[in-house]
């Protein structure tokens, strides 16, 4: 039996902060939370579920703006009135001896028009959605920048109140960040559009605005993590692979506590590569060169592939869809079980495996995202 020791290394994540394994729940939508931005009782379930499986919990985004909200049912960070069921969800994610991580977003013009302030979707430039073209978002102004920033800092304001452990800054998958880091959707002219340096400017705003929050209401042992997309190939321009190790290295001047790659498998190699098969997780980690800890996710459902992430320079490796699928993953890992590993869905296994009723219809019917008996 081959022995997976490594993934269940204690790893020391700050200088406050040593995890009690190499494993990660990666935030993962649930589009379950109440009609007034609250926690449901369904999530807070889901979450308690999976508490155990990983030495680091990070929840599904919640929005920091009305400005934001990328789909219904999204939990949100902007009214206090929302501050005793966030009390609740910190409290589910560490029941299992987790730290609970409360991923804060914007979704720029991938939020929904009727979900958000005045039905008009904001972002870098008025350029059409990524994933909805007939949507065409409002370039923001000055004033609307610096608002967002400020909301960010609210975001972690209420993370820091409610429990948390910490706060991860969601600059992927297509959202406000990401926007204006993108020299496709980011076409700009004055300081915070142009060239790269100009581009990077936000992200660098936000994490810099979270950090004063975090300085001020937190102690040191609060956690700041940053997700990226590691390239952007969008028609004719987007950015690289090479563009994110500058991005990465103005994070950890800032004092980023951890970066996360966003991928749907953590083997992928860059677009358009030629002569070796190095990976972008393998690229990142030599890049870093241990300077903060990377998490790489994507596809990761055998230990096997979980280990694999380790050698090739991850610090930690997270799971997503198998969190989903199977809860017991850690478990069935340590007791050398995994020949019972659930890879696929079972459309019986709702209650068992504890899902929201409208995650459970998202993943059951949505073609090629989950694998389904």
């Amino acid at each position: 039996m081959a022995s997976y020791d490594a993934l269940f290394e204690p790893f020391k994540l700050t200088d406050e902060v040593t995890l009690p394994n190499r494993l990660v729940i990666a935030p993962m939508t649930t589009w379950s939370g109440n009609l007034n931005g609250t926690v449901s009782d369904q999530e807070l379930a889901y979450y308690k579920r999976r508490a155990a499986l990983a030495g680091l919990f990070i929840s599904g985004c919640i929005a920091v703006s009305p400005t934001g909200l990328a789909f219904d049912h999204q939990f949100i960070a902007y009214d206090d009135a929302v501050l005793p069921r966030l009390k609740r969800l910190a409290e589910a994610m560490k029941s299992g001896g987790s730290k609970a991580i409360l991923q804060i977003q914007h979704g720029g013009s991938e939020a929904e028009p009727k979900f958000v302030l005045f039905n008009q979707t904001l972002s870098a430039s008025a350029v059409p959605s990524f994933s909805n073209p007939e949507v065409i978002p409002e370039e923001m102004t000055e004033e609307q920048i610096e608002t967002v920033v400020h909301e960010f800092g609210i975001a972690a304001r209420q993370a820091i109140r409610a429990g948390f452990d910490g706060v991860e800054i969601h600059g992927a998958n297509h959202y406000l960040i990401q926007q204006f880091v993108s020299a496709y959707f980011n076409r700009r002219t004055d300081k915070w559009g142009g060239p790269l340096e100009n581009r990077l400017r936000f992200s660098f705003a936000v994490l810099d605005e979270v950090q004063s929050v975090v300085r001020k209401y937190a102690d040191k042992s609060f956690i700041v993590g940053y997700r990226f997309s590691p390239e952007e190939v969008h028609r004719d321009s987007g950015y690289t692979v090479e563009d994110t190790t500058h991005l990465v290295d103005g994070l950890i001047d800032r004092g980023v506590n951890y970066v996360h790659v966003s991928q749907n498998n953590i083997q992928s190699v860059p677009t358009g590569q030629k002569g070796n098969n190095e990976t972008i997780v393998h690229l990142l980690a030599d890049h870093i060169g241990k300077r903060v800890p990377l998490i790489a996710v994507g596809g990761i459902h055998q230990p096997e592939e979980a280990a694999a992430g380790l050698r090739d320079g991850a610090d930690l490796v997270a799971l997503g869809r198998e969190a989903i699928m199977e809860p017991d993953w850690t478990a069935k890992v340590r007791a050398g079980e995994t020949g019972s590993i659930r890879v696929t869905l079972d459309p019986g296994s709702q209650n068992e495996l504890v899902v929201p009723d409208r995650l459970w219809k998202i993943i059951t019917q949505r073609n090629g995202w989950f694998p389904v008996d």
